[in-house]
């Protein structure tokens, strides 16, 4: 069932809830929308509540032209509005940008989660001159998402907070990759090493939409890591 959007200033920004039981927070990767849960969303709301939205300039959110309405510290502004909403403590799942907006959120501030579910993500990078590749590589893929181009501001890396803070994720981690994802393979041994209660799951044969092409096994993992936090 669709909800009231959440509004930020004259903004708006487009949710939906489904389900009963304890809220999971889903968000969604950089020019992707809510409907990347189409699969996935029906298996765990038949034991939880999701609340799975779309990020600004994305899907049917609003989607202002202007650079000034993007940042990744906007993004994770609306992220804490969806936390809020939920009205209880939560667990938020994410996908790409998803799951590190849900990181930059939790090492800065663990309150009101319960846990963390990273789909196919990474902590970002300590190095200044990777997070300057990194930027440049978003930029140079201007015009192949349906998104604003000036929305590609909230993708960009400008700090290694995440990075440098991840022994501040004390709270349970569940993360999973698609085999052939191997781009995000070092984010799940980085996160092995120095998140004090990680698990990880690679799924054969998957790609960077796990979730997507293989829900029933990324599902079933994920209600049975939720179940153990009861």
């Amino acid at each position: 069932m669709s909800d009231p959007d959440v509004s930020r200033g004259e903004e708006r920004i487009a949710i939906e809830r489904h389900g009963a039981g304890d809220p999971l927070v889903l968000t969604h990767g950089f020019g992707d929308s809510a409907t990347t849960w189409s699969e996935l969303r029906p298996i765990l709301s038949e034991r939880y509540e999701t609340w799975s939205w779309d990020l600004l300039g994305h899907g049917r959110s609003a989607r202002p032209d202007s650079e000034s309405e993007y940042s990744l510290q906007i993004a994770v502004t609306d992220l804490e509005a969806m936390i809020t909403a939920a009205g209880r403590d939560v667990v938020l799942i994410g996908h790409s940008l998803g799951g590190y907006l849900s990181q930059y959120r939790c090492v800065g501030n663990l309150e009101r989660v319960r846990a963390l579910v990273l789909i196919a993500t990474g902590p970002g990078f300590r190095s200044r001159a990777k997070r300057e590749r990194w930027n440049e590589n978003v930029h140079q893929r201007a015009g192949r998402f349906d998104a604003p181009d000036a929305a590609l501001r909230m993708a960009e890396m400008h700090d290694d907070l995440v990075m440098a803070n991840l022994e501040k994720l004390n709270i349970p981690v569940l993360q999973i990759c698609g085999e052939r994802d191997v781009q995000y393979h070092s984010a799940l041994e980085v996160l092995a090493e120095r998140v004090p209660a990680v698990e990880s799951m690679i799924v054969p044969g998957a790609g960077h939409h796990v979730h997507r092409s293989h829900a029933p096994e990324v599902g079933a993992r994920i209600l049975t890591f939720l179940e153990r936090l009861s």
